[in-house]
């Protein structure tokens, strides 16, 4: 070992480095909990639907939403949705791969919120290229734009985030033209599309009570905090589609969509009701 930080000495000079070195960089022991030092949450909130668009992350979140003009909303409807992803030539893989996610909808009527469980730092680290804002194509995207420096990282694909969206489709129906608009079967070249096989496949009311904007972050929150690791059989977008719209709708039986993550899955609805046990800045 050519140099350690914790034996305090200066960096070595360049010309001392092998030709072939290998280096291990350590964090801050805070980027275990978040992306920011005093907003610890894997979770971020992007939105165009209050003027500048913004991206909130951690647990600062709640006191902007607790302040939006739609705070007092609540969630009325729950949307589980799946679709493959768009390529050339379908391997098996491919076509057992399907991502989930969770459209929300809100008393206000206004517009709707996708909720989805991914690899940790993958929006970020994409570039901000979501499937879910017009410009994905574009150099840069606003949501890149407005991410913190923390958020813009290299993909982890053995932990999680969750990011949320809040889209101008103001119901299920408006949502399912928007995922055809981008299917395999709008007449879009390939490089274009952004779904295929994409279906709304359940839907429920929303049965817990009051969840506004900020309770839902909340939620949200508390899940992140418990489900950190990724994992492709039982810890990643299928389950978590199933866990939220199991937690927020009371349905019984609910499971993961496809059929290969089902023998392992175990129902984590109550990981989204307690807080977490990260100290917060202000405690």
């Amino acid at each position: 070992r050519v140099w350690d930080a914790k034996d305090g000495k200066p960096l070595p000079r360049p010309s001392d480095l092998p030709k072939e070195t290998r280096a291990t960089f350590v964090a801050p022991t805070w980027t275990a909990h978040g992306w920011a030092e005093d907003s610890p949450g894997f979770a971020f909130w992007y939105s165009t639907q209050f003027g500048e668009p913004r991206c909130l992350y951690g647990e600062r979140m709640v006191q902007t939403l607790e302040a939006d003009p739609v705070s007092s909303a609540t969630a009325v409807a729950a949307h589980t949705f799946a679709h493959r992803y768009p390529v050339e030539k379908e391997s098996l893989e491919d076509r057992n791969t399907y991502h989930v996610g969770v459209l929300i909808e809100w008393s206000h009527g206004l517009f709707t919120t996708i909720a989805e469980l991914a690899w940790r730092n993958g929006c970020g680290g994409y570039g901000g290229r979501a499937n879910w804002v017009p410009d994905k194509l574009e150099p840069e995207t606003q949501l890149f734009r407005c991410m913190a420096p923390g958020l813009k990282r290299p993909w982890n694909n053995k932990q999680t985030e969750v990011r949320l969206y809040d889209i101008d489709c103001k119901n299920k129906a408006e949502f399912e033209a928007y995922l055809s608009k981008y299917s395999e079967k709008s007449g879009l070249p390939l490089a274009e599309q952004r779904f295929r096989d994409p279906k709304v496949f359940a839907s429920n009311q929303i049965r817990v009570r009051r969840v506004t904007p900020a309770r839902f972050a909340e939620y949200i929150l508390n899940y992140t905090s418990r489900i950190q690791e990724y994992n492709k059989l039982y810890a990643n977008c299928q389950t978590f589609g199933a866990d939220l719209f199991g937690f927020l709708s009371g349905s019984r039986g609910v499971v993961p969509y496809h059929d290969i993550c089902r023998p392992m899955y175990k129902q984590r609805t109550l990981s989204f009701v307690y807080a977490p046990h990260y100290e917060l800045p202000d405690q």
